[in-house]
């Protein structure tokens, strides 16, 4: 368990504006290093929607797909990063950087 950090939150701030809030803990996800974090610290919910979907370029021109899901409560689930050759996440996304799936 960690601090969110500013970037982090930017980003999800950019996504769910003022329709969610944003904790102020996350834990980092076992993803190889692609940077996913989850809002359940205490692994007591399961993901039931996705929320919001989109894709972008790290700088290795590598494709990386972007989730953020919520649980059956409606809170952050997870907000998910899936490199498409399994590869750390480079550079950290900026919402502008993104394409809307």
């Amino acid at each position: 368990m960690r601090k969110i950090k500013d970037k982090e939150r930017k980003l999800i701030k950019s996504i769910v504006s003022d329709k969610k809030e944003i904790p102020n803990l996350v834990k980092d996800l076992n993803d190889g290093e692609m940077r996913s974090i989850s809002f359940d610290l205490k692994n007591e919910f399961e993901r039931f929607e996705s929320i919001f979907k989109a894709e972008y370029i790290d700088s290795d021109k590598i494709l990386v797909d972007i989730e953020l899901t919520v649980n059956e409560r409606g809170d952050l689930y997870e907000l998910d990063f899936f490199k498409v050759d399994f590869g750390k996440l480079i550079t950290y996304p900026t919402f502008n950087k993104l394409k809307i799936k």
